[in-house]
């Protein structure tokens, strides 16, 4: 009986490896290899076109960021890019899935055209609010014109302004997916909670707070999470809409590092720069994590 039971649980254990090992295999080949290659990259000195040699720097790389304007100021950027915009997904995310989860007339097509921007082709999708922001003749300017506004934003075109619009547009390309996972999370809260609090005279505003908010608190902390990461890694859209610029008033640190390595071939300075970003989302990530336990309902 029991060579039964560990013949089976090895035939079980087999059966999972076969399964895993196509997403195993491209895993290491495709993502654990590459990191640990663009670690070893950051402690060598290979900033040139030619042979690759292994000339050990040791932190030579990244003291140089701390002492370089522009990658120090692509950190920053990055850290405001991801104060404005992980909190407006999260939030309005949450919202807006509140709000498809009633039922009204035409929900099925609402719930269709809140998904199309997340599977649009992105290029597309900077061309045209490209358009549509155009400081001179856009026709948001021109309505802003209209009502009064006689110096509407230069959005793209703005020192002050062009990231923030560039953090409108990702959040409007994005918007979907978490309201998506929200949608999912609030189907599966206990409708005799809310009869229960009715009951009690508590109000739709009470009920959001005292069982909505608490009982999809563990989707909130993983969307936070994902949300967060994702924001530092932005580069398509930065590069389609704003290239960086005017200046390096855009210019986050994913445009930084590309145009390291793949444009001056500095390409230890560029995984330098990597490294760190990765260390900055690792303990931003871990604090999230402890901090989590204090708010998030099991």
């Amino acid at each position: 009986m029991k060579n039964n039971k560990l013949s089976l649980r090895r035939s079980e254990g087999l059966s999972a490896f076969v399964f895993l090992s196509p997403f195993l295999i491209g895993f290491v080949l495709f993502n654990l290899i590459p990191i640990l290659f663009s670690v070893a990259l950051s402690f060598v000195d290979y900033n040139k076109i030619g042979p690759l040699q292994m000339d050990f720097a040791g932190l030579k790389n990244y003291a140089k960021i701390f002492s370089d304007e522009q990658a120090l100021n692509g950190y920053m950027k990055s850290l405001t890019f991801t104060a404005i915009y992980v909190p407006a997904m999260i939030i309005l995310s949450m919202l807006l899935a509140v709000f498809i989860n009633k039922a009204f007339h035409l929900r099925t097509l609402t719930r269709t055209m809140i998904f199309m921007p997340y599977v649009s082709n992105i290029t597309a999708v900077a061309m045209v609010w490209s358009l549509l922001l155009d400081p001179g003749k856009g026709p948001v300017n021109q309505l802003l014109k209209l009502i009064g506004i006689s110096e509407p934003p230069l959005w793209f075109g703005g020192i002050d302004t062009s990231l923030l619009s560039v953090v409108i547009v990702n959040v409007w390309i994005s918007l979907a997916f978490q309201t998506i996972v929200f949608l999912a999370a609030l189907q599966g809260v206990p409708k005799d909670l809310y009869e229960s609090s009715s009951i009690d005279g508590a109000g739709r505003w009470r009920s959001f707070i005292s069982i909505t908010v608490p009982s999809i608190s563990p989707i909130t902390f993983f969307l936070i999470v994902t949300t967060m990461i994702g924001s530092f890694q932005n580069y398509s859209i930065v590069k389609l809409l704003t290239n960086g610029g005017p200046g390096t008033s855009s210019r986050v640190v994913a445009m930084n590092i590309y145009e390291e390595a793949f444009n001056f071939h500095r390409y230890s300075y560029a995984s330098a720069q990597a490294m760190l970003l990765f260390a900055c989302i690792l303990v931003i990530t871990i604090i999230q994590w402890m901090w989590q336990k204090k708010w998030v309902q099991n």
